[in-house]
């Protein structure tokens, strides 16, 4: 899949948290994860995120989340089971939720999307 092009905006460091939701793609249940995956659209800029959280009712502080760049053509074509390898083998992403102690940071590699 083809990464989207770089654009430099508030959403290069915060991702879709000035971003309006566009679709549910769907519910990604490998492994048990059942992640909500998403897209997202900037409000300052137009850019397209893919947004994937996942939480582990079970385990304090399990919630995650990672939202990366997307090109309209893969956003076509993204399917809730491949969301997350599509995010992990983006060169950056961000990330947070409680599993980071509620820090948001950006990213690259593999994310652990397991409890």
């Amino acid at each position: 899949m083809a990464q989207a092009d770089a654009v430099s905006c508030v959403c290069d460091q915060r991702g879709t948290q000035h971003a309006r939701f566009v679709r549910r793609i769907g519910c990604d249940e490998t492994r048990g994860r059942y992640a909500d995956v998403d897209l997202h659209c900037c409000q300052s800029c137009g850019r397209l995120w893919l947004r994937y959280f996942v939480e582990y009712e079970s385990y304090t502080a399990s919630g995650r989340w990672a939202c990366g760049p997307i090109s309209p053509e893969d956003a076509e074509r993204v399917t809730p089971e491949t969301a997350a390898a599509y995010l992990d083998n983006l060169p950056w992403y961000i990330s947070g939720g409680s599993y980071f102690y509620g820090a948001v940071s950006r990213r690259s590699g593999p994310m652990r999307w397991g409890p």
